[in-house]
């Protein structure tokens, strides 16, 4: 089962204990679901998506049924571990989504770049010189540059 979060929305403002954003959940590539959280620390609420033909309720306990097969998410509270939910998942596509965005913003405003011999991702708006060995994250690969970002910013 292939699944995406696409047409995010999200209000930082709004945003006070939970990302307060709107998304549609495509199955297998076909919109099923509107997915949201008003950022106040409930559940994301679902809602069948204008564009879906079927049986919304069916699609949905499918999809839940995916989450129950996957393995448990390792936490450090709990040995057994967390059963993977839909909601979890669509947080962590949130998460992924603002970081593309930041490093994305970031990429057009200078550089950005990593030292072997230090911790973190640095900016600026001139290229750094070839003696300073340091990996450019402008140069790479976009999704390999989210890589570092997310490890280390």
């Amino acid at each position: 089962m292939k699944l995406e979060l696409k047409n995010i929305k999200h209000t930082a403002w709004a945003s006070e204990e939970t990302h307060c954003y709107q998304a549609s959940l495509y199955v297998d590539g076909k919109p099923v679901a509107i997915v949201s959280n008003d950022g106040h620390g409930g559940c994301d609420r679902d809602y069948d998506h204008p564009k879906f033909k079927g049986d919304y309720r069916a699609q949905m306990r499918a999809v839940e049924a995916h989450f129950k097969s996957l393995p448990n998410t390792p936490v450090e509270w709990n040995e057994d571990g967390m059963e993977q939910q839909l909601e979890f998942w669509c947080a962590d596509q949130v998460n992924d989504w603002l970081s593309a965005r930041e490093l994305k913003k970031k990429l057009k405003a200078g550089f950005l770049f990593q030292f072997a011999d230090k911790v973190g991702v640095f900016g600026h708006k001139t290229r750094p010189s070839r003696a300073h060995k340091a990996t450019i994250l402008n140069d790479m690969p976009f999704a390999d540059a989210l890589v570092i970002w997310k490890e280390t910013a």
